[in-house]
């Protein structure tokens, strides 16, 4: 039998999401094949498994007061901070652990919004219109309130932030130059993007049977302006999420699959992501973003849509792990 380790938490915001898709994908492992070492990352940067402290050595060996285990494989189930930003698989890679998803220099590339859009762009794909703002000073902000004349409605993007953390609608110059300082709080990047009215359209990119595979759309259905990290997450939130978008052409479809299946290639993702769309009035295809860890519950978008496609997540897990050992 092989030792999974499940790694979870990361103390960032994302922590408690990063738990509950923990829970899913431990539910989901068979058991016969795959004994699963669970272990949480706390907000204090603690590694603890059964909530004692633990330690994952150079020799791959989980080193607990109840014993030590040979680690065979993980799963890095991280959002945001350290998962999907590389940093976790760059110490796998260092000492020759395998793992679920997206090697550490793909993760890196994805998780920063700015170097994703300019990789897309120089390969062709479409992605929403945007400038770079590199601090605070007046230069820059000048820059800025001139990107906003030019489009009446921005966004203010923190980049190395997932779930929404550090990014703000902006629609006048008060406004904007204080979401600018704001962003700059949670990363060193802060891109400027022009708002696209239309719909947020996704799908589930995976591998599986050796093969390359890109869902049916799903759409999330926001009432707001803005699919906020509160509207994403809490118990009461309008938004509705559709796992087969409805009134979707064949052609838009094809486009769709056809910007998917080319990220997904020329980022060189592994396994698995979720890659999201904007789909303006007009019928125009843009990606907005690619989640190289998306979240992995009963209710989330990425498993959903792979079983709505024909695809059991429990076998493609079980098949993916198989394939590390």
């Amino acid at each position: 039998m092989k030792n999974v380790l499940l790694l979870m938490g990361g103390g960032g915001s994302e922590h408690e999401i990063s738990l509950l898709s923990a829970k899913y994908i431990k539910d989901q492992i068979d058991s016969t094949q795959f004994r699963v070492l669970s272990v949480e990352i706390d907000k204090k940067f603690k590694w603890k498994f059964e909530n004692l402290l633990c330690s994952l050595d150079f020799e791959r060996t989980l080193k607990t007061s109840n014993g030590d285990f040979k680690v065979d494989m993980a799963i890095p189930c991280i959002h945001g901070f350290p998962g999907e930003t590389g940093d976790i698989q760059s110490y796998f890679e260092l000492i020759g652990l395998p793992y679920l998803g997206c090697n550490s220099e793909t993760s890196v590339l994805c998780f920063n919004k700015l170097s994703t859009k300019l990789w897309l762009e120089k390969s062709g794909i479409n992605t929403t219109p945007f400038i770079q703002i590199n601090d605070t000073s007046s230069k820059e902000l000048i820059n800025a309130n001139a990107f906003l004349d030019q489009h009446s409605v921005v966004y203010v993007k923190a980049t190395n932030q997932g779930s929404s953390v550090g990014c703000y609608r902006c629609d006048n110059q008060k406004d904007l130059e204080k979401a600018v300082t704001e962003a700059f709080k949670f990363s060193p990047f802060v891109i400027l993007e022009k708002e696209i009215v239309g719909r947020e359209i996704e799908v589930s990119a995976f591998e599986f049977n050796n093969e390359i595979h890109i869902t049916v759309p799903g759409e999330i259905e926001c009432p707001g302006q803005f699919y906020s990290y509160e509207e994403k997450y809490a118990g009461n939130s309008h938004t509705k999420t559709h796992v087969v978008a409805p009134n979707i052409t064949e052609e838009i479809n094809m486009e769709i699959k056809r910007q998917a299946l080319a990220a997904f290639k020329i980022l060189k993702l592994r396994h698995l992501s979720r890659i999201d769309f904007f789909l303006t009035k007009d019928n125009a295809v843009i990606i907005n973003e690619i989640n190289t860890f998306p979240g992995h519950t009963s209710i989330s978008m990425f498993p959903t849509m792979m079983e709505n496609y024909g695809v059991k997540y429990s076998e493609f897990l079980n098949k993916a792990l198989s394939s590390l050992s």
